[in-house]
């Protein structure tokens, strides 16, 4: 995209640069800072675009004297063509504060003597009508009709964007100069300042060679324009900053003694040299609107395949050839694109250009498939803002469904990557010129197209022969668009659909498109915009506030419609979406639709106390359950109403709701006739045993009552009574006659078991009542409780017979003597009954009691005999037979016999103990 510039420069410089943008022409001034040196430097200077270097000689003063050689400024250097004129030293300067000041009348009065035969050489150089870089711009006219072909050079400049430039561009000095340029101009055919920069076009407001902006030139520095003699010694003195757009301009001077600058040839060349990149793409303006059919039969004979057509340029410039370039394209089989030279740096005024471009488009019956460019070069546009504003620039066209987008830019554009991301890279179209375009050398191949020259020519015998922009496509973008079709011809259909691009419009029986619903075939509905495209993927809003969405192949939907994040809505047969009412769809799934359309989710109060609810799904709940925040459990009915009132549901189980409709948990609840409940943390009424509070029970049968007054047997024959407040008891009860139970701490009845309250002793039985009487347990061991049930405790108890037992102080009936009183003594047989009226042998002293049960005698030791007579069946027996061990299986055995009342040994033998019976001793030995 850069061309160069050399040349030597001697002493301070202040250099004046007309900036050209890049379509369509427009000059505008730019300074540079300017340049201090001493000694002789190389400089090189690029174009950007378009980068016209102009002498814009302001102020002049001569001190000492300047040799300058002037020549073509342009890329690639091969030969070059010498002038040499003598200046005497000069002073040239530029305003840097704006570009739209106006050259200084004094200055160009001073200057105007000077330069008028330097004028008249240039005009006559071979290549200066034809060369839109270098010529026109490099001559300095010397008179008043030289003024008149500076004008014919700047009339093209639109005053909205170049309109305060053109008089700096130009010193008017002689008539003489003026005719050489013209003349020059003439030679080829073309305006003098003809270019494809895409600024505006001059002959947008005027046709004539004439420009307003030449007025800015004093009427003084005409006047003075009267000698001649000094007008070989005119020039145009310019520079640019190496690689960079003129953007910033400061106030420059430039002191010059000597500067020497040599041009190379233009690089120009013919479109279908193949030492070139392929052009696929030309691009044009109302500068080409010189350009014939067979120009562009002959592109198309040349391999070229697409025109991209200027449209449009700010808010209010329209091409006025650009529809005849369009059409002529098409009839040589080209396919055609448009641009719009942007100038927006706000979303509004990105809005307004939107506009402009789509009056144009739709006016002219536009296919919606043009690709269309928005031409991002011009330094207006520069802002932080430049993504957002074009996004808004495309969202207007998008509107109108103008939705193929590219980017025209340039790797100079300040914003560049910025303006590219609202359509991708791939959808870039990149101005960037080599000094020698080679087919071996492509360039921004990521892109989809490269527009690598401005100094093209068309082939050979075509009627334009004036310079044009070429570009190659890489990504076929370019031809992405609607071919020979740009333009609708509705017309041609009737009672039809017509695909315009990716846009259905239906056209009636007039042949012109319909707007508005459109009912057909079987209950089918479409509906097409105030654009006549028919909506797809989109919402309606009819009269009364009636909401259709039509789908992808256009039709009205009816029934559900899924969409957005799991959302919900619903259109009737008559494909009007349902707002505040039921939908019943298959299965009998009940939906409803809120206000704004969306099916709800959630729960749903409504009527008298009435509630329902619907899933995520949307579908009513019915027959099932719902827990809502703070663990709240809904229980909706078949009709899909949230009950109230107890629900008897599975096997015998039961749940309360409340009038708030929320399931009652771990709470009473009192039904008639007093009948309480009691809902667990499950929501359940309970049966069985609930423990609560402070160790509190109470139970609730199979049909949830809880017991009151009445027993209940648990597992493991565990046995509960529950009083008259339906609460487990503790402790002794007492019932019946006399009757004696007792509940634990856990409130189950003891059985078979002591129970020790206010330190006094009960048994309960096996049946679960306090025993009274006797109670033999353990080994040999006995007890008595009382009547009261009450366990006997150091004290005496006289059975039947006048059997007399003594409980200790544990409660046991005792065995053996006892001391008891003054020196009282009393025994109790292994039976634990008082022994009365007889002897008993303790050790080794010998007991009798007395009919009282006391001890008579305590003193003698008792003998053998002693003992076997007091042996119960002593009583009954005249012999006793005892059989003593000895250890192991050896015993003694001895024979008593009676002898009245006392026993007396009458045989004594060793024995064997075991198996062996009792060795060789039998009766009667």
């Amino acid at each position: 995209m850069i061309d160069q510039f050399y040349f030597t420069v001697h002493y301070h410089v202040t250099i004046n640069i007309i900036y050209q943008n890049k379509k369509d022409g427009t000059m505008n001034f730019k300074t540079h800072n300017h340049i201090n040196a001493k000694t002789t430097k190389r400089f090189k200077l690029y174009k950007s675009g378009k980068l016209w270097l102009v002498a814009g000689v302001t102020f002049c003063s001569f001190v000492g004297s300047a040799i300058i050689n002037d020549q073509i400024a342009h890329a690639d250097t091969v030969t070059v063509a010498k002038t040499a004129t003598t200046v005497t030293r000069t002073t040239v300067s530029a305003d840097s504060k704006t570009s739209n000041d106006s050259a200084s009348s004094d200055t160009v009065s001073t200057t105007a003597n000077k330069v008028a035969n330097t004028a008249s050489n240039i005009a006559h150089q071979p290549n200066s009508a034809t060369t839109n870089l270098n010529t026109s711009q490099a001559a300095t006219a010397t008179s008043s009709t030289t003024t008149k072909a500076a004008s014919s050079i700047l009339s093209q400049a639109d005053s909205e964007t170049a309109n305060s430039n053109t008089s700096q561009a130009v010193t008017a000095t002689s008539s003489a100069a003026t005719e050489a340029v013209s003349s020059a101009a003439n030679q080829t055919g073309q305006k003098v300042s003809s270019s494809n920069n895409k600024s505006h076009e001059a002959t947008a407001h005027t046709t004539s060679a004439a420009s307003g902006s030449i007025n800015q030139v004093s009427s003084t520095a005409i006047k003075s324009a009267t000698s001649t003699e000094n007008t070989n010694k005119a020039t145009s003195v310019a520079s640019n900053a190496a690689k960079h757009q003129a953007t910033t301009t400061k106030k420059a001077d430039l002191n010059l003694t000597t500067v020497t600058a040599s041009t190379p040839e233009t690089d120009v060349w013919t479109i279908g040299d193949t030492t070139r990149p392929r052009v696929d793409v030309v691009d044009v303006a109302s500068y080409q609107s010189a350009m014939t059919q067979s120009d562009y039969n002959k592109l198309k004979a040349a391999g070229v395949k697409t025109v991209i057509i200027k449209t449009t340029e700010g808010t209010g410039y329209t091409n006025p050839v650009a529809l005849a370039q369009a059409k002529m394209a098409n009839a040589a089989g080209l396919n055609v694109d448009f641009y719009h030279y942007a100038t927006f740096n706000t979303a509004d005024t990105a809005q307004m250009e939107a506009t402009n471009m789509a009056n144009f488009l739709v006016k002219n019956n536009v296919s919606k498939k043009v690709l269309l460019f928005a031409d991002m070069e011009d330094a207006k546009t520069y802002t932080v803002n430049a993504t957002a504003n074009l996004n808004t620039f495309w969202s207007v066209l998008n509107a109108l469904g103008y939705t193929n987008h590219g980017v025209y830019t340039s790797n100079t554009y300040l914003y560049r990557d910025a303006v590219i991301k609202t359509v991708g890279q791939s959808r870039v179209w990149r101005a960037q010129y080599p000094y020698t375009p080679s087919a071996n050398n492509l360039w921004n191949t990521d892109d989809g197209a490269w527009q690598f020259s401005s100094t093209a020519l068309l082939p050979s015998g075509s009627d334009y022969t004036g310079y044009i922009d070429v570009s190659i496509c890489y990504n076929g973008l370019t031809e992405d668009s609607a071919g020979t079709n740009t333009f609708s011809t509705p017309n041609e259909f009737v009672n039809q659909y017509h695909w315009e691009g990716n846009k259905l419009y239906f056209y009636g029986s007039n042949g012109k498109p319909i707007t508005g619903f459109r009912h057909y075939g079987n209950n089918k509905l479409e509906y097409y915009g105030s654009d006549h495209a028919q909506y797809r993927n989109r919402y309606l809003t009819a009269a009364n506030n009636q909401l259709y969405y039509f789908g992808s192949n256009g039709d009205a939907i009816t029934g559900l419609r899924h969409y957005a994040n799991n959302k919900l809505e619903y259109y009737g047969t008559d494909h009007i979406q349902y707002r505040n009412r039921y939908a019943t769809v298959g299965n009998n799934k009940l939906y409803y639709f809120g206000s704004n359309g969306d099916a709800i989710s959630g729960l749903r109060h409504y009527g008298n106390n009435k509630l329902e609810f619907y899933g995520t799904d949307h579908i009513q709940y019915r027959n099932r359950y719902y827990t809502a925040a703070k663990n709240k459990l809904y229980y909706f009915g078949g009709n899909g109403d949230a009950i109230t009132g107890l629900r008897h549901y599975g096997h015998n189980k039961l749940e309360y709701y409340g009038n708030d409709h929320v399931q009652y948990r771990n709470r009473y609840y009192t039904a008639a006739k007093n009948r309480l409940y009691y809902f667990g943390s499950n929501g359940d009424a309970i049966s069985g045993l609930r423990h609560y509070g402070n160790n509190k029970l109470e139970f609730y049968g199979t049909d949830h009552i809880p017991y009151r007054n009445r027993y209940y047997t648990a597992a493991k024959n565990k046995l509960y009574y529950f009083g008259d407040n339906g609460d487990a008891i503790t402790g002794l009860r007492h019932y019946g006659n006399n009757k004696l139970e007792y509940y634990g701490a856990d409130h189950v009845q003891y059985r078979n078991r002591y129970a020790t309250v206010n330190n006094q002793l009960y048994y309960f039985g096996s049946n679960g009542d306090a025993i009274t009487g006797l109670r033999h347990y353990g080994n040999n061991k006995l007890e008595y409780y009382g009547a009261d049930h009450v366990q006997y405790r150091n004290r005496y108890y006289t059975a039947a017979k006048n059997k007399l037992y003594y409980f200790g102080g544990n409660g046991d009936a005792i065995t053996g003597l006892r001391h008891y009183g003054n020196n009282k003594l009393e025994f109790y047989g292994t039976d634990h009954i008082q022994y009365r009226n007889r002897y008993v042998t303790v050790g080794n002293h010998r007991y009798y009691f007395g009919s009282n049960g006391d001890a008579v005698s305590t003193n003698q030791p008792q003998t053998e005999a002693d003992i076997i007579g007091s042996m119960r069946v002593a009583q009954k027996a005249q012999q006793i037979v005892t059989v003593v061990q000895n250890g192991g299986s050896t015993a003694t055995l001895k024979l008593w016999q009676k002898q009245g009342n006392t026993w007396r040994n009458l045989l004594t033998s060793s024995s064997r103990i075991g198996n062996g019976g009792i060795g060789n001793s039998h009766e009667g030995n």
